[in-house]
């Protein structure tokens, strides 16, 4: 008994301990790390994320939907290996994956589901004690139509498939303030009416924690993206609400404002905007 007690601690040890080796020269190689040197975009819609969010619509263009629909996502981003410097403060790398499912419910046609998308990608991201952040990832997105929705419209899925490389960079000017851009191209491209190019950019603020006894922050942050697709039209999503962070876990009661191409990239060529009450978790 003793001994499977011993084994048992080892086994939660080793689940609550990131594994880690330093090399002679101080610097120091970490399989499994928490946290993430290039955090996830706080309010880009098409993010890996853990989310319910009921949206209420101001425009659809989606044929043969109502207000309001249901937007699920499961998912996140998870750090494999990082490597950090000798010092503190040195430039430290990451590999990490991300891997996510989105999924839009028309909640007033039986819950038909609308469409699904699959996300996964590999990321290397890189922070230093400088201000700057990078990014360089390598990203796939597969849609799907949902069977009731196909059945109820007649609809054909379209096949839209997506895979990328992705080149970001981040600058914190102020410790609340973050300010970042990206710039993708796509390599593989299913649908005929696809085209390579997208951009991305934004702007987030996260106050100290002083709500409820320093709990609680709240936040706002603005999130842009013009597509080659959509023929560079911008899509803007603004978000705000409050935040708090608990064991490597960041959760989000939130209000959001979309305006622009909808979460499900079958219906890419479609605009729509939208208001949303929701709660997310960021792994």
């Amino acid at each position: 008994m003793n001994r499977l007690w011993a084994a048992a601690c080892c086994l939660v040890a080793l689940a609550v301990t990131e594994p880690a080796f330093a090399q002679s020269s101080g610097v120091t190689w970490s399989l499994f790390p928490s946290g993430e040197p290039f955090p996830v975009y706080v309010a880009d819609p098409h993010r890996p994320t853990n989310a319910i969010v009921p949206r209420f619509y101001l425009r659809e263009d989606i044929p043969d939907t109502r207000t309001p629909r249901m937007w699920l996502s499961a998912g996140g981003r998870f750090g494999i290996l990082r490597i950090d410097g000798r010092r503190p403060g040195e430039r430290s790398w990451q590999l990490g994956i991300e891997a996510g499912l989105d999924a839009l419910f028309d909640t007033q046609n039986k819950s038909d589901l609308i469409g699904l998308d699959g996300n996964y990608g590999l990321t290397m991201t890189t922070a230093s004690r400088s201000s700057w952040t990078f990014k360089i990832a390598v990203l796939h997105t597969s849609a799907h139509l949902g069977d009731e929705y196909g059945e109820r419209t007649a609809t054909d899925r379209i096949n839209y498939t997506r895979e990328e490389v992705a080149l970001a960079s981040a600058w914190r000017f102020q410790p609340q303030w973050r300010l970042y851009g990206e710039v993708a191209t796509g390599y593989v491209l299913r649908s005929d009416d696809q085209k390579p190019w997208r951009m991305q950019w934004g702007l987030e603020y996260t106050s100290t924690r002083r709500l409820w006894g320093g709990r609680f922050a709240w936040y706002s942050a603005a999130d842009f993206a013009s597509w080659a697709e959509r023929d560079w039209r911008v899509d803007a999503t603004i978000q705000s609400g409050i935040v708090a962070r608990s064991n490597g876990r960041t959760y989000r009661l939130l209000l959001e404002y979309l305006d622009g191409r909808p979460p499900i990239a079958e219906f890419f060529k479609d605009t729509e905007a939208s208001l949303a009450l929701g709660f997310r978790i960021d792994m």
